[in-house]
């Protein structure tokens, strides 16, 4: 509950405050106010809460997503503008809906939750004031709006169904599975999944890097918060069909989408929209609940190293080419790209492999193997983009790249680091482009410390996957395990009461528990 009224109270309260405290006193305030909605995560993990009625339940999943939706805005904080003390609250306001949609099972509440963090990331995706940027937010927000509504139509037929707006409700027949199919649908549009992806490439390459880097980190984490409560494995004969086409035409659309690309957001967002469907495999199985939280954990740090590097690099768009050699120009910010990039690439034995080994093994387990198949086809596609731009990144750089680091240090010394957009090409030093005369991120201790902070983190999870799985696994139900028992070919019975016992961890087999 604590998180709850610390993301609240701050919003509120600087919201009346913003006009009167400096802007850097505004981001210090609100980075302090997500270290705290972090901490009191963590306080009492593995405990559930629940308040108003059902409506805010505050379990392990919440804590845990909560936390990876307050390390996107701690990204966007710390790399981000601060000549507008709006940039810091909107950030907040966004991180207090992502935690609402991730603790709430009633789906009224979501739909508040979701226009909540949706309305502030339309008006960050226009943060550049240029035109890439406005239409970068116009599309956003068309299909956004275009996504509430689908879901609010969702939410209409789901309670005409089962007469509660509770998720779970049982129910069945058509008008249930048309109205979870087209929540499903709704949710589509936030994960960016295929065939609702369209928004996805453009808008993150004309966003500024650092709302980008938000965008990728913490948008999901909501997103699937509120599909891991309300799609579940019971429910699986209902929605099970409709989520695996969009899976597999998500992970194939994305990699084969992601091959031509030059430019290094852009390719990104196809990344994004491959690793949607590799979440959503993890909706399939028992323990969904710990793994896809484990996974977007995973993908956040890795992500979120991914898009810092570009942002220090330029706020606007980032050519593939400008990445060569940047191992050797900026050591650091080459090995932490590196890093990222073999994470999510699911390089053994990082801990993007172990994420998606785990969500794999749970679309196996509820028997979708073509899925899986398809899966490990995708990911060896997805290899070869990775592997060109880690390639890049470790080839020896030329006298262009060593040029454009010495115009783009003059572009920063000469019109500092802001969010105003790229200054025009007559303007610009030595020739530069508008591109790489976008504002750099800022490159402080702070932000030095949060990368540095972040490659250790992932580090850790590599060596020691399970320590992450097993904080997610705490708290949650046991699965009930299905046993039949039949009859003697004889005919024969046995009278008197029989016992069955056994203990077991979630999504074990009795073979795996007796040690067989």
């Amino acid at each position: 509950m604590l998180t709850l009224y610390i993301l609240v109270g701050f919003a509120t309260v600087l919201s009346l405050l913003a006009f009167l405290i400096s802007r850097e006193a505004n981001r210090i305030v609100t980075v302090a106010a997500l270290v705290l909605a972090g901490l009191f995560c963590v306080v009492d993990w593995g405990q559930t809460v629940e308040a108003f009625g059902g409506l805010y339940r505050f379990d392990t999943l919440a804590r845990g997503l909560t936390l990876v939706a307050v390390l996107g805005g701690l990204w966007a904080l710390l790399l981000g503008p601060a000549r507008k003390f709006e940039y810091p609250l909107l950030v907040l306001f966004a991180v207090t809906g992502m935690h609402v949609m991730a603790s709430s099972p009633n789906l009224v509440v979501l739909v508040i939750a979701l226009e909540v963090f949706s309305l502030p990331l339309y008006v960050l995706a226009t943060w550049q004031r240029d035109e890439k940027g406005f239409e970068a937010g116009l599309k956003y927000f068309l299909l956004g709006a275009l996504g509430a509504a689908i879901f609010l139509y969702g939410i209409a037929l789901y309670f005409g169904a089962t007469g509660s707006f509770m998720v779970g409700a049982t129910g069945s027949g058509p008008l249930y599975v048309a109205g979870l199919l087209l929540i499903m649908a709704a949710f589509a549009f936030k994960t960016a999944m295929v065939p609702f992806q369209w928004w996805s490439p453009d808008v993150y390459q004309g966003s500024p890097t650092v709302v980008t880097l938000f965008m990728a980190t913490a948008v999901k984490a909501a997103a699937f918060a509120a599909m891991l409560r309300i799609f579940t494995p019971e429910g699986l004969e209902a929605w099970g069909i409709g989520m695996a086409a969009l899976i597999a035409l998500s992970t194939l659309f994305g990699n084969l989408g992601a091959l031509s690309q030059t430019e290094a957001k852009r390719l990104f967002a196809y990344s994004s929209i491959a690793n949607a469907g590799y979440i959503g495999l993890g909706l399939f199985g028992p323990t969904g609940q710990a793994t896809i939280p484990f996974y977007l954990l995973t993908y956040g740090l890795a992500t979120g190293l991914i898009f810092a590097v570009l942002s220090m690099l330029s706020n606007q768009e980032v050519p593939l080419e400008r990445l060569r050699g940047l191992w050797y120009r900026k050591p650091l910010l080459g090995g932490a790209l590196g890093l990222g990039i073999l994470s999510v690439l699911g390089l053994p034995p990082l801990a993007g492999f172990w994420a998606k080994y785990l969500v794999f093994q749970e679309a196996a387990r509820a028997g979708f193997y073509g899925l899986v198949v398809l899966a490990l086809v995708t990911s060896a596609i997805g290899a070869y983009y990775y592997l060109r731009v880690f390639f890049l990144i470790f080839s020896q750089p030329t006298p262009a790249q060593e040029a454009e680091d010495r115009e783009a240090e003059a572009a920063l010394a000469q019109y500092g680091s802001s969010e105003a957009p790229g200054v025009p090409v007559a303007a610009a030093p030595m020739g530069l482009t508008q591109a790489l005369m976008a504002p750099a991120a800022r490159t402080g201790l702070p932000a030095l410390g949060m990368l540095v902070g972040a490659m250790a983190l992932l580090g850790l999870l590599s060596v020691l996957p399970g320590l992450g799985l097993r904080a997610f696994r705490a708290g949650l139900p046991p699965v009930a395990a299905a046993v039949t028992i039949t009859a003697p070919v004889d005919g024969s019975t046995r009278v008197g009461s029989h016992t069955l016992q056994g203990t077991a961890q979630p999504g074990q087999t009795a073979a795996d528990a007796n040690g067989q």
